[in-house]
């Protein structure tokens, strides 16, 4: 991983909404290891962060922020999606409804350079 890699990582693990998940690569940059993990609950390193050049591990960051912004109290669910505008940067958006029309509309969280970026900052947003 690169430097603003390890970075997002460390912001990654400084949430209050972040958990290991099952399938998601713990990078230790102290010897380079790279492990899967395979039951978060008994997953006790101090040391290791998310590897966030990994799919699965960026699989489970989003459903991490899907969690943290789910309404299960609005009509559309309050569905986390991540967006690339023209402009090439990255926006989470989730939906939300205009109490007085009822119009759906997409309701920003957060935006960055990266796909990466945009989902941790959303993760810092969190409720």
């Amino acid at each position: 991983m690169n430097e603003a890699q390890i970075t997002h990582a460390r912001r990654a693990l400084a949430c209050p909404k972040w958990r290991w998940m099952p399938g998601m690569l713990a990078h230790f940059e102290h010897d380079g290891r790279r492990v899967r993990v395979g039951m978060p609950d008994a997953w006790a390193s101090t040391t290791a962060l998310p590897d966030l050049t990994d799919p699965a591990t960026v699989g489970c960051l989003l459903e991490l922020v899907r969690r943290a912004h789910a309404h299960p109290d609005h009509l559309w669910g309050g569905r986390v999606e991540v967006h690339q505008d023209h402009r090439d940067i990255f926006v989470v958006v989730r939906p939300d409804h205009d109490p007085r029309s009822g119009a759906l509309f997409h309701r920003c969280i957060a935006t960055g350079t990266t796909e990466v970026e945009a989902l941790v900052a959303a993760l810092e947003a969190a409720p």
